[in-house]
Order: structure tokens, then sequence, then C-alpha cells
């Protein structure tokens, strides 16, 4: 198959995927979700070498290493979900580097950012004040940084949450996650905010 045939097949399979995510939109207009969640994060890695001159940035947990997290979540029936994420996480970048006679990788950081897409199952519990959540999935993680290489990678995070409901369509959302990435020196990042909830 030649290049433009494979790039014909690509457009008229992303047509249909655009054609049947539209149409399935009203059949969840009544009790869709769409919500925004802001707030600080942490992250956790692994040690590897370090050369003299080096420097490692420090990890620790802070509103500066700002998130910020898109979601839509869909019923599949009375307390299940399913959601879809999007989201960033400025935080610190690690990249491995090999030194001549060395086994083992060296490590190097920089200011960053992480981009990420989410589709995770969620199961709600009613509360007298609303309701909490826990849930978890599957990720795809892009990390990045100056001076340092992109890399792209699979990972899963776990969640949990707490909605306060304002009105029926309208509510305010706390919640925790943890991701797992497969960058370099097994990066981990703990998200902590709040945010808006909205109901249609």
């Amino acid at each position: 198959m030649t290049r433009f045939a494979i790039f014909a097949a690509m457009k008229r399979a992303s047509l249909l995927l655009a054609l049947l995510l539209f149409s399935a939109v009203p059949l969840f207009a009544q009790s869709s979700e769409f919500g925004v969640i802001v707030g600080g994060s942490r992250r956790f890695i692994d040690n590897g070498l370090r050369e003299d001159g080096v420097s490692w940035l420090d990890s620790s947990f802070s509103f500066s290493n700002s998130s910020v997290e898109l979601y839509w979540a869909l019923p599949l029936d009375e307390d299940a979900y399913i959601k879809f994420k999007a989201g960033r996480i400025e935080t610190q970048i690690a990249e491995a580097y090999s030194v001549p006679g060395v086994d083992e990788n060296f490590r190097r950081d920089a200011e960053g950012e992480v981009q990420h897409v989410d589709a995770v199952a969620e199961y709600r519990f009613q509360e007298p004040y609303g309701s909490t959540s826990i849930f978890g999935g599957l990720g795809l993680y892009r990390q990045s940084a100056d001076g340092l290489a992109t890399k792209n990678n699979f990972g899963w995070s776990v969640e949990a949450n707490a909605d306060f409901p304002l009105t029926r369509h309208y509510g305010i959302v706390l919640e925790t996650a943890y991701h797992w990435t497969r960058g370099d020196f097994r990066p981990r990042y703990l998200t902590i905010g709040g945010g808006l909830r909205f109901a249609f």
C-alpha cells in the first residue's frame, strides 16, 4: 500500500470516528459531565548516578509546580462512569545519559512539563454532602524540557475525589491523583487540586 493510500485510509477512519462520537453525544446529553481541576504537584523519582558539578532539582510539593486538568465523564450505570482526561503538570524532568567506562546511567534534571491524556474508570459513592469517587486507568504521557529530549510513554494513574454540589448542574470538586510513567528513572507524580464540575 502506498503512503498516499495509507493517508487516505487514515483520513476515512478519522472521519468515521468523529461522526460516531458526535452522533453519540445526544445519548449522554442529560447526564454527562465536564470539569476543570487546578492545583499543585510533586515528583517522585529514582536517584541514578550523579556527576560532579551536576545538581538535581528539588521535588517537594508546591503549587508553583502547577497542575491543570480537563475531563469529560460519561455514565455507564448509576454509580460507574468512564472519564476522558487531558492535563499538564509543570514539574522537573529527568533524563538518563551515559558516561564512557560506566555501565549505569547518570541523571540530569531540568524544569519542564508533563502533558497527559487518560481514560479512567470511576466508581462513585453517595454521601450526605454529595459524593466521593475512586478511579484509575491508563494514559499517554509526554515529558519535555528545555535542553532535554522530548519523550512519549505510557503509564497509569489512581485517583480519588469528593464532589460538593452547589446546584443541580454545578459543583466543587477536590481531587488527588498519583501518576506512574515509564520515563527515565521511573518518575511518578502526585497532584492535589480543586475545581468546578458542570453536569448537563
